[in-house]
């Protein structure tokens, strides 16, 4: 297996580059490294390139400037006392900036030795891949999108808070009126253009909901083309474009305001708003990924830690680099209301009927983001009761309590799941809770579907 390990360890960050490929969102901006050392060899760090140039000077032929101007060089053999012509001597100076990543993730995954052994030794490939594909990719897209947002200001110009389907003046909708998502679109155009910014150089990014609007629209589908677009990784895939500019389709649970990360994942926060559609220049924003670390650790070295099995290490830096004079290259519609919370962190419970009078169990269910690990639990929800059954779970916070009084282990799924006997109760609350006892998902007043 050791071989196996160092060929893990070797190939990692060519395959991290492939995942970002194929599933990031915001793969399609890093094309824009062409001024920043990734190389730069400190850790979390990275170099920008800041050049600065003179403008253009007036041009004049041999003897016709007389006044002596140190600023111009003579032509060859131009010997005159005080003549000086041709070309207005200019400078360009290059200035590099350390700047330091906004991230500095990791974790530790520890496969049991049996476990291992059990899947013929495929879990260790398959546990990087999943943990590649459903953690690193979606929570590097979240951060991103949530940087870019957050730069952006209602004062400055270049933020604006639209109602999806509302009816009042800050709406989004699929007509053509002056609340339609066509208009919403060419307000943004109208900003970047007049911030001269290349409309080549301009990218959409939409939610799905906004994506459906999109496509509802009638007069704007006029104007939707496919295109093939070419990632930096060499990676061509098909895209939507309106007027020549890529739309990407962002999942709700990556695409929201003032993001914070967690000791399982990220989150969103108090005034985390849903990010409806940004218009950005590929050029003002450029994100920066760094795979510091990756490791495999096998049952004679893990053993020191007194587990047997296999560790794994993994530690990524990353971030957004948007200098201050590019961000008005970046326009962002914010959802109206504080919605991050019905998107981010939350549950979808699949309650069935079970066979004897007013029993229910939970079939199944599935967590925003995706694959989510941790224990599901429940409590009959209760207006006139007190904690968990009126007050719901809150993601963030720690489960506290008695387990059987205070809330109940979900026992789900197989042929036979357990079932549970609400005789007066019509609703639940559900969450999700990790290793270390913190709610990381939840939804509350789920409707019960009881036996008859």
């Amino acid at each position: 297996m050791a071989n196996s390990f160092a060929l893990i360890t070797k190939y990692l960050p060519k395959a991290v580059d492939k995942y970002f490929a194929e599933d990031s969102k915001t793969a399609i901006l890093e094309n824009g490294k062409k001024f920043i050392d990734v190389n730069f060899n400190e850790a979390g760090y990275v170099k920008i390139a800041d050049v600065l140039l003179d403008g253009l000077s007036d041009y004049y032929k041999t003897q016709e400037q007389s006044n002596v101007d140190p600023n111009y060089a003579a032509y060859a053999g131009n010997i005159a006392s005080g003549s000086r012509d041709g070309f207005a001597i200019g400078g360009v100076t290059v200035r590099w900036e350390i700047f330091r990543l906004q991230y500095v993730r990791g974790k530790q995954m520890r496969i049991d030795y049996i476990s291992n052994e059990e899947t013929a030794n495929i879990i260790i490939g398959h546990a990087l891949e999943e943990f590649m594909r459903l953690k690193v990719v979606p929570e590097v897209d979240a951060t991103r999108f949530s940087i870019i947002a957050d730069c952006t200001s209602a004062s400055l110009g270049n933020q604006v808070v639209l109602e999806l389907g509302g009816s009042s003046t800050d709406a989004l909708t699929d007509t053509n009126a002056a609340t339609g998502v066509m208009h919403r679109f060419n307000a943004a155009f109208e900003w970047l253009a007049d911030l001269e910014v290349p409309e080549e150089e301009q990218i959409i990014f939409v939610r799905p909901a906004v994506n459906t609007l999109i496509h509802n629209t009638a007069e704007l589908a006029k104007f939707i083309t496919q295109s093939d677009y070419r990632s930096s990784e060499g990676l061509t895939f098909k895209v939507e474009k309106y007027f020549g500019r890529p739309i990407i389709e962002v999942p709700s649970s990556r695409f929201f305001s003032k993001l914070v990360t967690t000791n399982n994942g990220y989150s969103y926060s108090s005034g985390s708003k849903l990010i409806n559609f940004i218009v950005c220049s590929a050029k003002a924003v450029v994100p920066i990924r760094k795979l510091e670390h990756q490791k495999v650790y096998g049952p004679e070295l893990s053993g020191l830690a007194g587990f047997h099995g296999y560790i794994i290490n993994v530690l990524l830096y990353h971030g957004v680099v948007i200098p201050k004079n590019k961000v008005v290259g970046v326009y962002c519609a914010l959802e109206k209301t504080e919605a991050a919370s019905a998107k981010v962190s939350t549950l979808a419970v699949d309650v069935r009927a079970g066979s004897a009078t007013n029993t229910w169990y939970v079939n199944n269910y599935f967590t925003r983001p995706q694959g989510l690990r941790g224990q599901l639990v429940y409590a009959e929800y209760n207006s006139g009761g007190s904690g968990y059954a009126k007050d719901g779970f809150a993601v963030g916070g720690t489960l506290t309590g008695t387990a059987g009084t205070d809330y109940v282990i979900v026992n789900y799924g197989g042929d036979t799941p357990a079932t549970q006997t609400s005789s007066t109760a019509t609703a639940a609350n559900f969450a999700l809770v990790d290793a270390s006892g913190k709610i990381i998902a939840a939804v509350n007043q789920v409707a019960l579907v009881k036996g008859a």
